[in-house]
């Protein structure tokens, strides 16, 4: 095992080499294979002693040694991917070892184990296979180097996380190599390792939010249970409560429940004869929560999306944790007030100082109309507002009515204005409506406040660059539906009214006081002192506050990855990107 008294001998050693007889690789490059050292030449002569050896020889002379000390340390398996900065940074810091500490190795295999097991990233699969590999090792220079070489990797991919994470965390995949990171990032780590804290350097680097200690709690005790059977339900008919069904049914029901936490050593199942059971009591209640944990209609009947959920095995849950883990790097969690709308939960919370103080059921777009993802600040509330309608909209959704109901725009209080600068309203009929098409719409409409306007009594002003924002609805009983994406974009808030409240209050002011508004349908814009982020996120999978897991369907499908083996292979781009380096270099 190469110590720091071993590193201390390999740099006299070198030092020892210069004196008596300086020596250079002869045409090394920088990412070939061991070199044979031969004896300098310089246009044609060779050079009689040190007195006439440039300083640059004899740093190309230290860098050989490094670079050969670099290869025959680390592993015949394993191909770096940095080695021009692994001889370099090993070079400067005395060839000392840097991954000493157990705590330090864990916090770098967690990290690179999660990233691997979310499915976008190969090359960190194959680097988390190969750090347990070199574990169980006895070369702590081998696992060195690599670690080392794995950490500037993980480095780099932090850094692009702003700019490549939405690509990676929702459908893409990581499969382009990343350049070394930064000598400053690089000296830190080294010097973090060479003080006994390169533990506590890696865990700054997981994202600030309890949420990925949690999940990743979670990931290790379902990575246990991966090896027990976990039953398969099959139900090929839907189950409803109080039905007869089948004990062997029954008894895998259980079985899956109790894996997933679900089911008690209290609990019984009713039975009603040998062969049946009564799918009612204990065994039904589980069933409920079950459903309730997975964002399902907690109504105790087993359909398909019960059933779907029921028969998802570890390995899949897994890798949902792992990318949902991963997906917290992306949101900020910096502002103590704040309000978060989860588009798969449908569902939105506000935080002040830190605590959860409201939540409320939201309705988010459609599948056709995604809700994007974006940070922004609530700068106001508007009382009664008028609905200025989205081209998007106007072409998609009204003037196709309009083609058969000529009576549409006046029924539901719209409004044609030459455009958004002009309050003057153009009366329909001086419009020839057999001339207008969808692209070529030249106005724009406007639904006055009342009763029927579309966003309801309140609108939740958020200015970004895709115009949405959280509003009131008249449309309440789609609150009532487990599945709420039927918008087109914008954001549904079922207790609209205590949002505006409790907002108005954190800037001091009363929704009581604005009720003349209210009641007259006067449109009132209302500029909020504290002002709260707003975020929307995109989490499938978390921990409650009681342990529990919590699943949600991928209404926009952004879970889903090519199916494939996770790999132990050195990523081809990795091996392409060496083989063009080094022929460059011959």
């Amino acid at each position: 095992m190469m110590r720091r008294h071993d590193a201390w001998l390999a740099n006299l050693l070198i030092v020892f080499c210069f004196l008596v007889k300086p020596v250079m690789a002869n045409n090394a490059s920088e990412t070939g294979g061991v070199r044979l050292l031969t004896e300098p030449q310089i246009s044609g002569q060779r050079v009689p002693d040190d007195q006439t050896v440039s300083a640059d020889v004899h740093r190309q002379r230290a860098y050989q040694y490094a670079r050969d000390w670099l290869e025959s340390a680390a592993p015949d398996a394993t191909v770096l991917a940095y080695p021009q900065a692994l001889t370099q940074d090993y070079l400067d810091n005395g060839f000392s070892l840097i991954w000493t500490q157990d705590a330090a190795r864990d916090e770098l295999e967690t990290q690179v184990n999660v990233i691997s097991l979310a499915g976008f990233s190969p090359e960190f699969e194959w680097r988390a296979w190969q750090l347990r590999q070199l574990r169980q090792q006895p070369s702590d220079a081998a696992y060195d180097i690599f670690a080392t070489d794995t950490a500037y990797a993980l480095l780099r991919y932090l850094s692009v996380i702003p700019d490549k994470g939405m690509q990676w965390f929702f459908g893409a995949s990581h499969r382009t190599p990343l350049p070394a990171p930064s000598s400053q990032r690089r000296a830190a780590l080294f010097k973090a390792g060479l003080n006994g804290s390169l533990a506590p350097f890696l865990q700054q680097r997981r994202p600030q939010h309890s949420q990925y200690d949690a999940l990743v709690k979670q990931i290790v005790r379902l990575q246990e249970q991966a090896q027990s059977v976990w039953p398969t339900i099959q139900a090929e008919n839907v189950i409803y409560p109080d039905q007869a069904i089948a004990t062997t049914l029954a008894l895998n029901l259980v079985d899956n429940l109790r894996l997933q936490g679900f089911w008690g050593s209290s609990e019984r199942l009713e039975a009603i004869n040998g062969d049946t059971v009564r799918y009612g009591g204990d065994l039904l209640r589980a069933v409920e929560r079950f459903q309730q944990q997975h964002g399902l209609s907690m109504d105790g009947i087993i359909g398909p999306a019960t059933a779907k959920w029921l028969n998802l095995d570890p390995q899949a849950r897994v890798r949902l944790l792992a990318l949902n883990a991963e997906r917290l790097r992306l949101w900020p969690n910096d502002n103590p007030n704040r309000i978060v709308v989860n588009i798969p939960d449908y569902r939105m919370h506000v935080w002040h100082d830190d605590q959860n103080v409201f939540e409320s059921k939201v309705v988010v777009g459609r599948q056709s109309r995604r809700t994007p993802l974006f940070t922004s600040q609530l700068d106001s509330v508007v009382l009664n507002p008028s609905w200025n309608v989205p081209r998007s909209i106007v072409q998609k959704d009204i003037l196709p009515r309009l083609a058969d109901d000529q009576q549409y725009l006046s029924r539901n209080q719209y409004r044609i204005l030459p455009n958004w600068q002009s309050n003057i309203a153009i009366d329909p009929s001086t419009i020839n409506w057999q001339t207008v098409n969808d692209d070529g719409f030249p106005y724009r409409l406007q639904q006055a406040p009342g009763q029927g306007n579309a966003l309801g009594k309140y609108k939740f002003n958020t200015p970004n660059k895709n115009a949405i924002y959280l509003h009131d609805t008249p449309a309440q009983s789609l609150f009532s539906r487990s599945r709420r994406a039927f918008s087109s974009g914008c954001i549904r808030v079922e207790q609209a009214e205590q949002l505006a409240d409790l907002v108005l209050d954190l800037s001091g002011k009363q929704l009581a006081s604005y009720q003349g508004y209210l009641d007259k349908t006067q449109t009132k814009w209302v500029s909020l002192q504290t002002r709260l982020s707003v975020q929307t996120i995109y989490q499938t999978a978390w921990v409650t506050e009681d342990g529990k897991l919590a699943f949600r369907d991928d209404v926009y499908a952004y879970d889903s990855h090519a199916e494939r083996q996770i790999t132990t292979q050195e990523p081809s781009y990795l091996t392409q990107q060496r083989d063009i380096s080094s022929s460059r270099s011959q």
